[in-house]
This record gives C-alpha cells, sequence and structure tokens, in this order.
C-alpha cells in the first residue's frame, strides 16, 4: 500500500498562496503589497503591479475627466489581488489604490545644466 503525502499550501496575507505570489513576481517582476484597516480594525491586505506605459496612459486620459475614475482605471488594471472585501467596498479600494498611486508617482530627478 502506498502512502499519500498530504500537500500543504501556505496562504499568506490577503488570503493568497505562495504559488500564486510566486507566479506575480515571476510574470510582473516587481509586485506592490498595500495594507489597510478596515473599519471593524481588520487588517487587510492588497497586491498590485506596476503599470506599464499604456495603464499610466489610460489613467491619465481618464484623469482629465474624472479623478475617481482615473484610481478605478488604475485599481482594474493593476489589482492582482488580497482580500476580497477590498474590492467590495468603495472606500477600501479608493483609499488603498490612492495610496498605490501615491507610491508609483514618478521619483524626484536632478537635473544639472554643464
Amino acid at each position: 500500500m502506498k502512502a499519500t503525502e498530504t500537500e500543504t499550501t501556505e496562504v499568506l496575507d490577503g488570503n493568497i498562496t505562495q504559488a500564486q505570489l510566486n507566479q506575480w513576481k515571476y510574470k510582473h517582476k516587481k509586485v506592490v503589497k498595500l495594507t489597510i484597516n478596515d473599519d471593524d480594525d481588520t487588517t487587510l491586505f492588497a497586491y498590485f503591479k506596476k503599470p506599464d506605459m499604456s495603464i499610466r496612459a489610460a489613467v491619465l486620459q481618464a484623469s482629465k475627466m474624472d479623478e475617481f475614475k482615473a484610481l478605478e482605471v488604475l485599481f482594474k488594471n493593476c489589482y492582482l489581488g488580497g482580500d476580497g472585501k477590498i474590492e467590495q467596498e468603495d472606500d477600501l479600494r479608493l483609499n488603498i489604490t490612492t495610496a498605490f498611486s501615491d507610491h508609483i508617482q514618478p521619483k524626484p530627478v536632478k537635473i544639472e545644466v554643464l
């Protein structure tokens, strides 16, 4: 009789698996993890990929009409996964996407004229 091994799946913050995180890192190179507390002081997690130029262009175009729409475009195109409550509650989604947007803003550049 052959013994069967039980395979355990390691669940990380935001109810994702280590395998899922590894896949995201392989596909997107960098994954950003954000943490937020809801009204019940429960800690929730969301994972985002950094936007490419086409996503940035879509966000910029949407921001000309409506800043909330721009954040929604950013969320829909960069959110990889995490706690489902973030997707369901507008205020959580808005807060976490705003924080992500702040994180991906261009970095200061030093300019020197010679």
